[in-house]
């Protein structure tokens, strides 16, 4: 069996190539003919959240919102505290009200509250079964001495989720035993304790699988969920892994880990070799121990964020570095996914990057995907949420490598689908600015439109329009390098052109068939006033030649070009009547019919 072909060889490349300088093309081609394998953007793309009660909260309720109005960008939410519920901003240290009394029920009503909000909105729930309530050890991390109750905890709790969401909903869903039994925040113990604490955590594991089986609903399970630190890490996914072929009973979809890039904010730009490694390290040991469970395997990196640290302000995070590390590790990722398919093996990777509540203020540096501008459910769009708004357009079929001398710190993945061919380039490990001569080859369509998306220090960045709230809006939206082409004809089926790229940048080519036909009109377009500004909010169009949304107020376009969200705030309008017409465009440079939304005067007595 041969699997020592380096996985930056695939899709990724850091090539030893001379420093690049800007101005000076390196020529790339790529092959638009699909590929072996697949890519499936949505093992990137579930954010984080700390507390599963956090998602009542009215900040997280506006994030969710948008999120919605993206369908297709963000698709799962991981989120702790299901069976222990309280609003600990990063460490669990209470419980409220699940199960207080073993004698008494147990009450998941507002874990349920809580999960209706993803469920509601398409988003794939992924539940760390943490944390014990009061009935079960009297502190949310420590082990009680015997697993009864947990098991009717969890059995319980299955029973609550197919109950009122379905079994075929439940389904889609992830459930995962615990969060890192390695780190004393989250289970009982200390380090020198270790050993036998993670005889303890193997005890959890094969009691949440008897009662998950004992169940009969049909779910994903997996575990060990460690923290993949020097020296213990490896070792520890292994203990795990050793378990799983001693005991073939147990059930276990998938393995998780964590691995960032770097432990401090003093160790420089966070390593993405790191979290290559890992992933690749877990597999090399699944096939080494456990051969026989491999097909149909996930490996998830479900913290795979840049630094450690819940609330640690990092700079970086509020900037274009974070979506570039993110499509930096989601390109080696799918890399792996294709090195590792003739054994059946699927790599996923996941930020811990939606804990809203850490915020204190605007561009603070902590670990979300908006920050607030006025008030805490005032929120702004942080470039890493534009990661996401690039992973809807990537396709399902991965396409050829990049042919030519890629410029050090530059990834490449090329994908296609029925409807579009998408190029996402991005440069996080170099030192020097680069530009690319980047030609698609074979592409099936005589005539195409061709839109390139960008985030840099110069697009996407809601920062560099601060403090102007209303110019930090139209700064926040996925910007593009240059403007939408509709109707390119193709001259031997290959479009060229020249790529910018800055060090931490990210863009996207994304190329569309041209098409006469208009796009539907909006439906459903209503706006009120909220705070002293207008929310427009309307049905998202999933179509997949939707390019933007334009929203005219007496007759000027006051959103961005493009608007990819169905859902816009007028900053601080007029006070007097208010007419909107909301019209939706297309890749081919076709507009809609234009939909109306009227907004009475503001009450001047608030």
């Amino acid at each position: 069996m041969t699997r020592r072909r380096s996985v930056l060889g695939y899709g990724a490349a850091w090539m030893a190539a001379g420093p690049a300088r800007a101005g000076t093309p390196v020529p790339v081609t790529a092959s638009a003919k699909p590929g072996p394998g697949r890519f499936a953007p949505g093992e990137f793309a579930t954010v984080g959240v700390f507390g599963v009660d956090w998602l009542l909260d009215p900040r997280f309720t506006r994030m969710l919102d948008h999120i919605a109005a993206s369908p297709g960008a963000v698709r799962g939410v991981r989120v702790f505290g299901s069976l222990s519920l309280g609003r600990d901003k990063t460490f669990p240290t209470t419980s409220a009200n699940v199960w207080d009394d073993p004698d008494g029920p147990m009450d998941f009503s507002r874990t349920l509250a809580a999960l209706d909000t993803l469920a509601s909105r398409g988003l794939v729930p992924f539940l760390p079964l943490t944390f014990f309530p009061r009935a079960v050890s009297p502190v949310p991390t420590q082990p009680p001495p015997g697993w009864a109750r947990w098991q009717a905890l969890v059995r319980g709790f299955l029973d609550a989720c197919v109950g009122r969401f379905g079994a075929g909903e439940v389904s889609r869903w992830w459930f995962e035993a615990w969060n890192e039994p390695n780190m004393p925040p989250f289970w009982a113990g200390s380090f020198e304790q270790y050993t036998g604490s993670f005889e303890q955590y193997i005890g959890l594991y094969r009691a949440t699988s008897d009662a998950v089986r004992a169940s009969g609903h049909k779910l994903r399970l997996g575990g060990p969920v460690v923290a993949y630190m020097p020296g213990e890490g490896a070792a520890l996914v292994e203990r795990f892994l050793r378990v799983l072929a001693a005991e073939p009973q147990l059930k276990c979809d998938f393995i998780s880990l964590h691995r960032k890039g770097a432990w401090t904010n003093e160790e420089g730009d966070p390593d993405l070799a790191r979290v290559t490694q890992a992933a690749e390290a877990t597999a090399e040991a699944i096939l080494r121990i456990v051969p026989e469970r491999a097909s149909g395997l996930a490996i998830v990196n479900d913290e795979a964020d840049m630094l450690v640290g819940f609330d640690r302000p990092y700079p970086p995070r509020m900037t274009a570095q974070f979506p570039a590390w993110l499509a930096s590790v989601a390109i080696a990722y799918d890399a792996l996914s294709a090195r590792y398919a003739a054994h059946g093996l699927r790599f996923h990777a996941a930020s811990d990057d939606a804990n809203q509540q850490l915020a204190q203020g605007p561009f603070d540096g902590r670990r979300t995907l908006m920050t607030p501008v006025s008030g805490p459910d005032g929120l702004l769009k942080l470039p890493v949420y534009a990661f996401y708004e690039l992973l809807r357009l990537m396709g399902p079929l991965r396409c050829g490598p990049a042919q030519g001398a890629l410029p050090p710190g530059v990834s490449h993945l090329l994908t296609r689908g029925e409807h579009g061919i998408s190029a996402l380039l991005t440069s996080y490990a170099g030192h020097h600015p680069a530009v690319l001569d980047y030609e698609i080859q074979d592409i099936p369509w005589l005539r195409v439109n061709v839109a390139v998306f960008c985030i840099d220090s110069t697009h996407t960045d809601p920062q560099a329009a601060s403090p102007n709230i209303a110019a930090m809006r139209q700064a926040q939206e996925l910007g593009t390098l240059r403007a939408l082409r509709s109707g390119v004809r193709l001259r031997n089926r290959a479009l060229r052109q020249q790529i910018p790229l800055e060090r931490f940048s990210t863009v996207l080519v994304w190329i569309t068939p041209f098409r006469h036909s208009a796009p539907a009109a909006p439906s459903r377009v209503a706006a009120a006033r909220e705070g002293g500004n207008v929310v427009l909010r309307w049905t998202p169009d999933s179509s997949p030649d939707f390019y933007s949304y334009e929203v005219i107020r007496a007759g000027k376009r006051i959103s961005p070009a493009p608007l990819r969200a169905a859902l816009w705030i007028d900053t601080a309008p007029p006070p007097g009547a208010l007419r909107y017409v909301v019209a939706a465009v297309s890749a081919s440079g076709q507009r809609s019919a234009g939909v109306v939304a009227e907004v009475a005067p503001a009450d001047p007595h608030g």
